[in-house]
């Protein structure tokens, strides 16, 4: 009985003695609880930015490194934490980045990239703390991590940005932003407020510019530009450094804040675009966008199938419609939604993205768009362009825009991207904005929109162009004629075949588990850059991901009496071990239809992927029970670009500068067989 209280009073003593800090030699010592057990550590002194860390728990020396608490570290980031208990795990999200920790694991996920923990020592969790190495703080947070041996010491500092200006951006056709500057990289974190309305914005580890400040508590700007009232900044915070920004609000209003280059933040409020409906102006069939705020848009033209697309920036949807049931003479419906930003944007723009699907008829339609105060509308008919003319004549092309009266305009031509940018006053001419759809051997489209008071026309050719004007400098009309620089082969037509598609995924990758029919249309696309670039025309059987059959591959060509058919495929295999490039052909013999003998044709293309790529040569094989070769009248060939099921040839052929090589190879045959 004595033992057993005896037990009992030792038990006792060490749990009283967790928090119980003891000294010897001058050197700190503290017991905590490490894995249910009760361990006892040095103590370490740790300053942040100069000072002593807050934390109820101690940094310790534990299996010699120091370890620190991550939440309290964290804090002078303003970072958000959070504990999932089940998993064991610790989320934590600065203005900069996102970090998961998982208790007794060394490993570390950054920004979703999984990381080791520096000398592989895992997070613990001490008397009820995640702690860290320091050295962890230093790489995954930022922290400039020192020390100081004699004392036992380790420093922490921040860098501490400035912000050196606060402005507003006004438009007047759009909502005015603010753009927040600073001397470095910045984040933010936002709360919306009412009562009255305000955004309140903290960018953590940073300071005001005193300059800015002028000798005041705060920075004010009084805006009165709907929906801004005043925006106020000053020092929140001085350990750790937050400055806040509040702008004050006339009403509850969507907004968006990303980052922009030259470290800055812009503050853009958002549209709701409120509803579509069909209208008819001017006996013209028109398609009504009702906004809340009339945004900046942008827009795209897409073929196979026909469809115009508009992105609506700083924009949220009001409905959860996705399809809208209008139907024009040229449009058969509407399909929306909240956007995800693609490449082509900012990963934090808010979009609202429309598609317009166009009819299918003998002549695509072009477009127009006009402005009503918030409201965009759209035309998708023939009309709004009547002055504004173009014909083609072989090699050449002739513009012709008539003026309201005699006026100066400027004509520039950028051969890189092959855009020629006509500009004149908005006041001298009458022509809607939109885009006027040609898709000719020597034009694509033309464009018009109103910038700044002026009418930009901009013309996009598929071919590097040299052009005079042959009006004056001053006229009432704009005459221009241009001529293709690549003009040897423009009576050439190949027609591209980007093998499977749709319900037919051809060969699949058995590491990278990538569809042949994704990879042949990728090196499809670029092989029409290549050749469109050469002067050359080009059709393709397909253009997006679709099941087109053999024969009707075969008809598109000899319906458009093509000069060359380029099927593109990706060969596999049972045995693995096999590689290589293989092109294959129809003798002419099996096919009385045929124009010309199709080996040389395919000699050409073999020759060339051989020397572009350098992988095994697997020979040019007959192949006559291929549909596409044989049904072909024109010279016919279909390149099998390597092995998806060879390990080596896989991981070279999965890239996109594999795509680009093997395009370049086909552009090149394409011409060494034409010369």
């Amino acid at each position: 009985m004595m033992k057993r209280i005896l037990s009992l009073i030792i038990v006792f003593v060490m749990i009283l003695g967790i928090f119980t800090y003891t000294y010897a030699s001058d050197v700190e010592y503290v017991n905590v609880k490490v894995d249910g057990e009760v361990e006892r550590v040095k103590k370490i002194n740790v300053l942040v930015n100069g000072e002593p860390i807050k934390s109820d728990v101690p940094p310790v020396l534990y299996n010699e490194r120091t370890l620190v608490p991550v939440r309290f570290v964290a804090n002078y980031l303003n970072a958000d934490i959070k504990w999932n208990g089940e998993d064991k795990e610790v989320y934590i999200k600065t203005a900069l980045d996102e970090i998961l920790l998982t208790i007794d694991s060394s490993d570390v996920i950054i920004n979703g990239e999984k990381r080791k923990i520096s000398y592989n020592v895992p997070a613990k969790i001490i008397n009820d703390r995640t702690m860290v190495p320091l050295r962890f703080v230093s790489e995954a947070l930022g922290f400039k991590v020192g020390w100081d041996q004699s004392t036992w010491t380790g420093t922490l500092e921040y860098e501490v940005e400035e912000i050196t200006d606060i402005e507003v951006v006004e438009d007047e056709d759009y909502l005015p932003k603010i753009i927040v500057s600073s001397t470095g990289e910045i984040g933010h974190k936002e709360i919306y407020l009412e009562e009255p309305y305000r955004l309140v914005i903290d960018i953590p580890t940073s300071k005001i510019d005193k300059d800015l400040l002028d000798g005041k508590a705060e920075y004010s700007i009084d805006v009165d530009e709907y929906p801004i009232e005043e925006i106020r900044a000053g020092q929140f915070k001085e350990n750790p450094a937050i400055t806040r920004v509040v702008i004050d609000l006339e009403r509850f209003v969507g907004y968006n804040i990303k980052d922009v280059k030259d470290n800055k933040l812009e503050i853009s409020f958002t549209n709701r675009v409120v509803e579509f409906k069909k209208d008819e102006i001017d006996n013209r069939e028109a398609i009504i966008i009702e906004n809340t705020n009339l945004p900046e848009y942008n827009i795209m033209r897409l073929s196979n199938p026909d469809r115009i697309v508009l992105d609506f920036m700083d924009s949220i949807l009001e409905s959860d419609k996705s399809s809208i049931d209008i139907e024009t003479d040229f449009i058969k419906g509407i399909r929306t939604s909240q956007f995800s930003p693609d490449s082509f944007y900012n990963e934090n723009d808010k979009i609202v993205r429309a598609v317009l699907d166009v009819k299918a008829l003998d002549k695509r339609p072009n477009f127009s768009i006009e402005t009503d105060d918030e409201d965009i509308i759209v035309y998708v008919d023939n009309e709004g362009f009547e002055n504004i003319s173009y014909k083609k004549e072989d090699i050449r092309g002739f513009f012709e825009i008539d003026l309201k009266k005699r006026t100066n305009y400027e004509v520039e031509y950028n051969d890189k991207s092959n855009i020629m940018s006509i500009k004149v006053r908005s006041s001298k001419i009458d022509v809607d904005n939109g885009m006027i759809l040609i898709d000719d051997s020597l034009v694509d489209n033309m464009v018009i929109e109103n910038s700044g008071g002026y009418k930009n026309i901009d013309i996009l050719f598929k071919n590097n162009i040299s052009y005079d004007v042959d009006s004056r400098s001053r006229d009432d009309e704009i005459e221009i004629e241009v001529v293709s620089k690549s003009n040897k082969y423009n009576d050439k037509l190949i027609v591209i075949d980007p093998g499977h598609g749709g319900s037919d995924p051809g060969a699949i990758s058995p590491t990278e588990h990538i569809y042949e029919k994704i990879l042949t249309l990728k090196v499809a696309k670029y092989l029409k850059s290549e050749l469109e670039s050469l002067g050359f025309n080009t059709l393709m059987t397909r253009d997006s991901d679709e099941f087109v059959g053999l024969y009707d591959r075969s008809d598109i060509a000899n319906n458009n009496n093509a000069d060359a058919f380029i099927s593109i495929h990706f060969n596999a295999h049972d045995n693995p071990e096999i590689d290589g490039i293989q092109t294959l052909y129809c003798p002419a013999y099996y096919n009385e239809e045929k124009l010309g003998d199709n080996y040389p044709f395919a000699e050409t293309v073999h020759n060339n992927l051989l020397e572009t790529l350098g992988l095994f040569d697997r020979d040019i094989k007959r192949r006559p029970k291929l549909v596409v070769t044989r049904e072909t009248k024109m010279v016919a060939a279909l390149a099998e670009l390597g092995f998806l099921t060879n390990p080596e040839d896989e991981k070279i052929i999965t890239t996109d500068e594999y795509y680009k090589k093997a395009a370049k190879a086909l552009a090149n045959a394409t011409v060494e067989y034409f010369k």
